[in-house]
């Protein structure tokens, strides 16, 4: 049985009524290995894109080893990963830039690391968006607010 006063104010439970969560849309069509690399750079471009609000609505809790150091910290909203085609991608993408309720990222086959980084910030500056190939849409908001834009997706299995 684990004792809560070591943790203090920090011990929090993953069953929390989340009201926010992180969608990420991949295009099912692309390589698994750029899949992965866009899922984990969508997901830290949605945390360093937040507000302190959108931070705290992330709700990160530290998970900790016997020596009370953090392995790791995790959201307790939900993360859920979908899938769809590069059109749709880019449509979500559209759309979700129009509205100011969520964070968005898009990441994109001019971003793929190939040992060159001003190549890529150039390439991505000077070709249009729907030139490129999308990898992924990351998104975090409201549950209530993502639902209508995320409900045309199927899971990524």
């Amino acid at each position: 049985m684990v004792n809560s006063n070591v943790f203090g104010e920090n011990m929090a439970s993953v069953n929390t009524k989340a009201t926010h969560k992180f969608v990420i849309v991949l295009n099912e069509k692309s390589p698994v290995g750029k899949l992965f690399s866009a899922t984990g750079q969508l997901a830290m471009s949605l945390y360093d894109d937040a507000t302190p609000e959108q931070r705290e609505q992330m709700s990160f809790i530290p998970f900790l080893n016997t020596g009370g150091s953090s392995l790791i910290s995790i959201t307790t909203c939900s993360f859920v990963v979908l899938k769809g085609t590069g059109n749709q991608l880019l449509t979500l993408y559209s759309t979700a830039c129009q509205q100011d309720q969520f964070l968005s990222a898009i990441f994109t086959s001019t971003m793929s690391y190939n040992s060159i980084e001003e190549d890529l910030l150039i390439k991505t500056a000077t070709t249009p968006l729907d030139q490129m190939e999308p990898y992924g849409v990351g998104l975090f908001g409201s549950i209530e607010q993502l639902a209508p834009l995320t409900k045309k997706f199927s899971l990524f299995k």
